[in-house]
């Protein structure tokens, strides 16, 4: 199983929380938790879609960003090998 994280801000909250998302990111980055990212941005909203090395890694990653008051869901990802 493969986890990721779905995240979105708010258009009328980017400009409040759009760098913290991305320190916090940085951070799991630096910590090995986060694998890889992408964003995208729609109609003002963001989003971020983060791929991540383990259920647990993800849980804490999850914990880290639901502090905010924003969108976050671990997804998991199925896939065969």
């Amino acid at each position: 199983m493969i986890y990721g994280i779905l995240l979105s801000i708010p258009e009328k909250l980017v400009s409040r929380y759009e760098d913290e998302v991305r320190k916090r990111i940085g951070y799991g980055m630096a910590r090995g938790d986060i694998i890889s990212f992408t964003e995208a941005k729609y109609k003002g909203d963001v989003a971020f879609v983060m791929l991540v090395r383990s259920r647990k890694a993800a849980e804490r990653t999850f914990s880290e960003l639901s502090e905010l008051p924003i969108y976050v869901k671990v997804i998991e990802i199925e896939g065969e090998s």
